[in-house]
């Protein structure tokens, strides 16, 4: 049996039209959902993207939290399992993380191929910013500097990388699902191979062609183009209600093109007759907000928005449904073994959903979401007593150590709504205090959880995670070049 694993980055569970949707056009991951057993409360662990794929290839939760560090290189994996049993593995990604900046997630795999023109890519230096043709100024964001716009590193990097883009083939997630194909063809032959396929879109920044644009902004007069200053601006006090509409259209015409991209993929599986030989799981890292509570992109408090993913898994022959077990992205690891018919270490925190759905059971009744634990002494979070998110599937309970500044919200709402459930927030406080502990997080920041967070956060303790920074490591980011 081959094997696909497909990751998407930041893609919402809720902007899947199979997910109950009804003005979304998803019908690629539609069909995909149909042919497949459809996880509804699968939910961001390690956030964002780095310590996700930490979770996802190691089959392991971090302290509590991985960090966004490297993935070490004697750490066990799920490529290296599956290569031991015969498998050959294939990543083929345009998530410039993976490789970028020595992050290390090329070197379990026997082969890796990654597309260049994503957010952060760097691909090129000029003396001049040429902006992509499908960009222009739009009136909608003329509050706005436009020459702050082109100087920022989206400008300075994702628009260099694109700036020869002619037609739709040479948009980077087509670039991606196109490799796909042609590694679909090359090996269709096969029966033991795991491709690992990372799309960085919908994430940032959000630049969708011109007719998925206007799929989803008829306005009159609108030509479909971008404005670089929805990228910068988007969060901006000034903003009007129109031009946060249009920030709207470009995430929902972003995921629509992503849709548009994994179609030729799936057609390719039928094509190739790999498809009656092949499981697919198809999940995404985290979602984000599209203007819920004033706020675009992602944030430091993961709300429901954020941490919601879909989760689906199609096995020839293995049937079709709906699980409303608790999914976390631990459980790639076991769930791939276990359709490869092979058993995952007894040291891993991973469950096999698909034979846990199939089963009627329910491995976890609890999921965390959130940033390591070496960011909880930020200023900028403590201020607001956030530290990281519980769901049952009912609720979301954003956890403070405090139990009074903890925030209670009920899934598909925004509200809190605590004060009239304090039973539930207690509940749901005392669980994820309890599933901290049971992951092994530092002793000293459960003594400093349980009393209530009182006196200084334990700074001098271990928070980060299992996996220390190798030594000089900076976020590459960091040194992207900026036009002078």
């Amino acid at each position: 049996m081959n094997l696909i694993v497909i990751v998407v980055d930041t893609l919402r569970y809720d902007y899947v039209g199979a997910h109950g949707n009804d003005w979304i056009k998803t019908p690629s991951m539609d069909r995909l959902a149909g042919e497949s057993w459809v996880f509804e409360n699968s939910f961001a662990a390690s956030y964002p993207t780095i310590p996700h794929r930490t979770d996802a290839l190691t089959g392991r939760y971090g302290s509590p939290f991985h960090a966004w560090r490297p993935l070490p290189f004697d750490v066990y994996t799920l490529p290296q399992a599956l290569a031991e049993a015969g498998y050959c593995t294939q990543l083929i990604h345009d998530t410039p993380h993976l490789v970028n900046g020595g992050h290390n997630f090329d070197w379990p795999f026997h082969a890796w191929t990654p597309i260049r023109g994503a957010e952060v890519d760097r691909p090129w230096i000029d003396n001049l910013t040429t902006l992509p043709e499908n960009w222009g100024r739009d009136e909608l964001f003329e509050f706005a500097d436009w020459d702050s716009a082109k100087k920022n590193f989206i400008c300075q990097t994702y628009a260099r990388a694109n700036r020869g883009r002619k037609t739709l083939d040479d948009w980077n997630c087509a670039k991606l699902f196109n490799t796909c194909c042609r590694f679909l063809q090359d090996n269709a032959g096969r029966d033991n191979f795991l491709l690992w396929v990372d799309c960085f879109d919908p994430h940032e920044p959000w630049d969708a062609p011109t007719e998925f644009m206007k799929m989803y902004d008829r306005t009159g007069g609108y030509d479909g183009s971008i404005d670089p200053r929805s990228f910068t601006a988007r969060n901006d006090p000034g903003m009007s209600e129109a031009a946060k509409s249009r920030v709207k259209a470009a995430y929902a015409a972003k995921v629509s093109w992503v849709d548009r991209c994994l179609g030729r993929f799936l057609d390719a599986l039928d094509q190739t007759g790999l498809s009656e030989k092949t499981a697919v799981l198809l999940t995404a890292d985290h979602g984000t907000n599209v203007g819920e509570r004033g706020s675009f992109g992602k944030g430091m408090v993961v709300h429901e928005c954020i941490a919601r993913v879909p989760f689906m898994v199609r096995v020839p022959g293995g049937g079709s449904g709906r699980s409303k077990m608790i999914v976390q992205p631990q459980d790639i690891f076991a769930t791939v073994m276990g359709i490869a018919g092979l058993k995952t270490p007894a040291e891993l925190d991973s469950h096999d959903v698909l034979a846990a759905a199939r089963a009627g059971k329910r491995p976890r009744e609890l999921a965390l979401s959130g940033w390591a634990a070496s960011g909880w002494d930020r200023p900028q979070q403590r201020k607001q007593d956030y530290l990281f998110s519980a769901f049952d599937g009912q609720w979301c309970l954003e956890v403070a150590a405090r139990l009074e500044n903890c925030r209670l919200v009920r899934m598909g709402g925004i509200e809190d709504v605590g004060a009239g459930h304090q039973d539930v927030v207690r509940r749901l406080h005392a669980a994820a205090i309890d599933e901290l502990e049971r992951r092994g997080a530092d002793r000293e920041l459960m003594k400093w959880l349980r009393g209530g967070g009182k006196g200084k956060f334990p700074i001098d303790c271990r928070p980060y995670d299992f996996y220390p920074p190798p030594g000089g490591y900076t976020q590459y980011w960091n040194r992207i070049y900026v036009e002078q």
